[in-house]
């Protein structure tokens, strides 16, 4: 359920901070926002705005109708209520509410501040934020406020711009209780144990950067002159960080190997919330980019692997769209949106080489590259597949659009693997899609941003006149690709392979776990002994599973408990608590996965072996 926050425009004074918080007004040309953590009211943490002090005649203040990355429509303005202005004298002014996200003030040079309130997004999810007719913020978007315990502030609810000044300097200070630690790839500028003190060059730099207060599971390294650090919360309280480190600096030091001198962060966040997917926890698993971090939602029970993926997506967002992007990603419209058309190169390109490099850096093999690329294809055919990727992507904030969004991540991928595929061909396995984006990055970068219209012509100009074609006949004009003649191309066949059940308490479409409604309870349900994980690790029919790997299993909640067997990796560690015959047990082994035939891919061409490898290892 989603319930929207109007604004209110009753004289209800908020929450004031203590007498000796400090406060910054950041300066005559600076924004300050100040965000209340400590006295938290109702579910909602206080924010004052100090505004300008050149602001003249009638001036608007915009909260972000959609943000980058996110692709959908989010407005955040029904977040707030409780919105006032005050002049210089302390006194109230007179505001008009021109639309859920926007306010008016008549007499700006007046104007002394704003105050208002902010409520959370995680208490009302339903997970539903891609479906066609929902209005649901996306959890890594979204907004948690639970007092003392937890914050994850994604800014563009608690900040907003006046018109024309988007490129106006901000301060951020933010009052929290100090046994919380922020996360976040700013710098604080702050010693006090419970103030913190960002400065911003400008609106999209306070959108872009996420904070989320917990008490501290950190963890943190450095690689290449590039800071990483690790912030995690569980609301069931465990520790994530230290397990989840090896393989995140594992991963980051394969990307910063793979791009070279392409990654120039100085300093790179990983904020990552694990759910329960109880109620007021959220639903949305999943990531958000930002040029310096990613706010995470994983669900319990995720591990390294997932980690592996979704960060190494994430990170590669570094290069595009926040180094490579079009005008309408660097001038962005947070209130009417004009949408790029090349959702392709930002996500489909960047899903990609989150595959790619983990096969050229041995993370993964080669088989493994093309089973997941194939698994991709497969996914591909639930969506349209004679629908323009450009048209989809130019117009993605439209509902009958946004059911086709998934879908960049799946054809998106496969586009520029066959873009590789023409690229490395062409050059004699010199050139792929890695070399092209650097071309590009040179051409353009984040303070020299490309007419929509000019990246194709410019790609085929780099390259050769088939990529150019390529594009012109899949992306723009929505032809079905046959993907298996470009991995012909470099000794792939197509042929039937193992594949994993992605879930190990089913085999074939038959869940081997049921709910037993009257004693409330989650059990082992075999009618023969198909399931390899149960077998490998000694259950039998009719056990009362407790726990796995330290997260129970709910009797009230069947999906949750399946999604416990979601993607576990082959040969990791089990722990099972269970109880058979009355009596407790715990069951340790390893993740024996359940497979069945389906289609794949596989190499088998030597005469094609030397481009191959330029192709995956170049």
């Amino acid at each position: 359920m989603n319930k929207l926050l109007t604004l209110s425009l009753f004289p209800l004074l908020l929450s004031i901070p203590s007498a000796n918080a400090q406060s910054h007004t950041g300066g005559a040309g600076t924004v300050a926002i100040q965000i209340d953590l400590i006295h938290v009211k109702d579910d909602q943490v206080a924010v004052t705005v100090t505004p300008p002090a050149d602001l003249n005649g009638s001036v608007s203040y915009h909260f972000a109708r959609i943000i980058p990355g996110t692709y959908m429509i989010s407005d955040y303005g029904r977040l707030v209520s409780d919105i006032h202005a005050f002049n210089k004298d302390g006194k109230l002014m007179n505001i008009h509410q021109d639309d859920v996200n926007t306010i008016t003030i008549a007499d700006a040079k007046q104007l002394g501040k704003l105050t208002y309130r902010v409520s959370d997004t995680y208490d009302n999810e339903t997970g539903s934020a891609f479906t066609s007719d929902n209005h649901e913020i996306f959890s890594p978007a979204g907004i948690n406020i639970l007092a003392g315990e937890q914050f994850m502030l994604n800014m563009a609810a608690f900040a907003g711009y006046f018109n024309d000044r988007q490129e106006t300097p901000y301060t951020i200070t933010i009052l929290h209780p100090a046994a919380l630690y922020g996360s976040t790839a700013m710098i604080d500028e702050d010693t006090a144990a419970s103030t913190d003190l960002f400065r911003c060059a400008r609106f999209a730099e306070v959108i872009d950067n996420p904070v989320m207060y917990a008490r501290p599971d950190t963890a943190s390294f450095t690689t290449d002159g590039m800071k990483v650090l690790l912030g995690v919360y569980s609301k069931l309280d465990q520790k994530h960080a230290a397990l989840m480190l090896p393989s995140l600096e594992k991963t980051i030091r394969a990307q910063k190997n793979y791009l070279g001198t392409l990654n120039d962060t100085r300093k790179y966040a990983v904020l990552a919330y694990f759910t329960s997917m109880s109620k007021e926890e959220p639903k949305g698993i999943g990531a958000l980019e930002h040029a310096n971090a990613t706010a995470v939602v994983f669900r319990e029970g995720m591990g390294g692997r997932d980690l592996v993926h979704v960060v190494g997506h994430e990170f590669f967002h570094t290069v595009t769209p926040l180094k490579i992007q079009s005008k309408e990603i660097r001038y962005f419209d947070y209130e009417h949106p004009k949408m790029s058309q090349h959702l392709w190169f930002y996500e489909g390109a960047t899903e990609y080489f989150a595959t790619l490099f983990q096969v050229n850096q041995g993370l993964i093999s080669e088989n493994d590259f093309l089973d997941i690329m194939a698994k991709k294809e497969e996914s591909a055919k639930d969506y349209n597949d004679t629908l323009s990727f450009t048209r989809m992507s130019k117009n993605i904030v439209n509902s009958d659009m946004q059911k086709q969004y998934p879908n960049v991540y799946m054809k998106g991928a496969l586009i520029a693997m066959c873009l590789d595929i023409i690229l490395r061909e062409n050059s004699g396995g010199q050139k792929g899609m890695l070399e092209l984006t650097k071309e590009l990055a040179k051409i353009y970068g984040p303070d020299r941003p490309f007419d929509d219209d000019e990246l194709i012509p410019q790609i085929t100009k780099l390259t050769c006149p088939e990529a150019g074609a390529f594009l012109r006949d899949h992306v723009q004009q929505g032809k079905p690709i046959d993907y298996s003649k470009y991995l012909q191309r470099v000794g792939v066949k197509s042929t039937t392979v193992k594949i994993p059940e992605p879930i190990v308490f089913v085999t074939q479409g038959q869940p081997y776990i049921n709910i037993d409604d009257e004693k409330k309870q989650i059990v082992a349900d075999m009618p023969d002994t198909a399931n390899a994980f149960f077998q490998n690790l000694g259950v039998k029919n009719g056990d009362v599973l407790l726990k796995m790997n330290g997260q129970n299993f709910d009797p009230n909640d069947g999906t949750a408990s399946l999604l416990m067997g979601y993607n576990l990796e082959e040969g990791s560690d089990v722990i099972m608590s269970i109880i058979r015959n009355s009596k407790p047990m715990t069951l340790k082994g390893k993740v024996k996965l359940n497979y069945t035939d389906g289609p794949g891919y596989r190499f088998d061409n030597k005469a094609k072996e030397q481009l191959k490898n330029a192709w995956l290892r170049g």
